[in-house]
């Protein structure tokens, strides 16, 4: 929490120091500015650290719906979570700062566990806001570059997550960043596939032993990618989360796997549960190469290679094998029917 840094924008000398001290105090590292002007030149001076800003409304020189409009419209690469701080009673002018790109309103007096409590709260919801802006961008690439690895993604999401909803509540856990991260992770498991030829991911045929090799990399490709949004944000535990499943998705239990040969729990349990859903949705979907195997004949190729899964987590995906049979059913059916229509 330490590395996290917050900018407060508030003209009332004694409040000023007093959210600056309540921070401090809960282990947040914080800059006050006495109006919205010196707030603005503090934020240019240095975007990137300040993941939350705390602006009051009615400041001199540069009131709080100007500045909240600055940051917005220059700085749109980056999206730190804005509180409103007011005493105001008017739901006109809370409503213009939502407008203007504030994303949540706090109305003094403030005490110093319900702002602790709201700033926690805050990076949570921003760890979801970044992560949506990422992942509509990169699928969107994938779709343009690759109909079948988009698709893919999404269904690979949904299959993983829900098997991680339930391995989650057959071993009690209830990290919500370990949820959020396999989900982000999830979809974007193939990312590093946006650097490989489209001459080999739409090739119609098997690919060589070379060409394999090529697609190999894609794992340590999307790792790259994400390391560069890990070391913007350390402290992003659903970034660490999903770089893990993009690196080590294709890591198998028995240690044949690769990019790094890991085995057993030596591979990410968010990893270890997003393998079982990509192979399953690889199964029952058409390939450039072959058509889709229905979901009773792809649950039968993965019992024959049970080797490649975590024991407990596989044996949770079996008793559930209806469920997820049933999900990937309409999609298989479905594209029984468009080939039969096309032929």
């Amino acid at each position: 929490m330490g590395m996290v840094s917050v900018l407060i924008a508030e003209d009332d000398a004694y409040y000023r120091k007093y959210l600056e001290k309540s921070l401090l105090s809960a282990g947040f590292t914080a800059r006050s500015c006495q109006d919205g002007l010196e707030a603005y030149h503090a934020f240019s001076s240095d975007p990137a650290s300040y993941r939350i800003l705390l602006v009051d409304l009615l400041m001199p020189n540069m009131d709080g719906f100007e500045l909240i409009r600055q940051v917005r419209t220059n700085f749109k690469h980056l999206y730190p979570y804005i509180f409103v701080v007011t005493s105001l009673g008017d739901d006109e002018d809370v409503v213009r700062a939502l407008q203007i790109g504030a994303d949540e309103v706090l109305i003094k007096p403030i005490s110093p566990k319900r702002l602790v409590a709201s700033v926690t709260s805050g990076l949570q919801k921003l760890k979801l806001i970044t992560f949506d802006v990422l992942i509509d961008s990169f699928v969107e690439m994938l779709d343009m570059r690759d109909r079948y690895t988009g698709r893919h993604s999404k269904n690979v999401q949904l299959l993983a997550s829900l098997l991680a909803k339930l391995y989650a509540e057959q071993e009690d856990l209830t990290n919500v960043d370990f949820i959020n991260g396999l989900s982000a992770g999830a979809v974007l498991h193939d990312i590093g596939k946006i650097l490989i030829p489209e001459s080999i991911l739409q090739k119609p045929d098997r690919l060589t032993s070379e060409e394999f090799e090529t697609v190999k990399k894609h794992t340590i490709f999307g790792s790259q990618i994400l390391v560069q949004s890990l070391m913007k944000h350390p402290e992003n535990d659903v970034l660490k989360f999903a770089h893990e499943v993009i690196r080590s998705h294709h890591e198998r239990w028995d240690g044949k796997g690769y990019p790094d040969g890991l085995k057993e729990t030596e591979i990410p349990l968010v990893a270890r549960i997003v393998k079982i859903a990509d192979v399953f949705d690889a199964l029952t979907s058409d390939r450039y190469y072959r058509k889709a195997y229905s979901p009773e004949d792809a649950i039968k190729i993965m019992e024959s290679d049970a080797d490649a899964f975590d024991p407990e987590i596989f044996a949770l995906f079996l008793e559930h094998r209806k469920f997820f049979m049933a999900l990937e059913r309409r999609k298989y059916e479905e594209a029984r029917r468009n080939r039969n229509s096309s032929n």
